[in-house]
């Protein structure tokens, strides 16, 4: 409906699609081998690490936290955004 009216986000929408289309079409032949290889069983993190499922598990888990942490401590008293930008973090800004 958008490219019927002209919306020009639209239009490049469906020729990026239309491109990728042709592509994937001309360089089919180049990795055709990889394409028709075969399944070559399931790789999961505890394989290819060869840990045991639940040691892989908490260590998710703790870099989840981690990074959570660090996300709100760069937002509140470390302050990243002002440092990097010069500017107080939305949070810290006084009328």
């Amino acid at each position: 409906m958008a490219v019927a009216i002209g919306k020009l986000d639209a239009v490049f929408f469906i020729l990026g699609i239309l491109g990728g289309i042709f592509l994937f079409g001309i360089t089919v032949p180049d990795f055709s081998k990889f394409n028709l290889s075969g399944a070559l069983g399931s790789l999961t993190l505890p394989t290819w690490l060869d840990l045991n499922t639940g040691v892989v598990a908490l260590a998710v888990v703790l870099l989840a936290v981690g990074a959570f942490w660090a996300a709100e401590k760069s937002e509140g008293s470390w302050n990243l955004f002002g440092r990097v930008y010069g500017k107080e973090s939305k949070g810290d800004e006084r009328p």
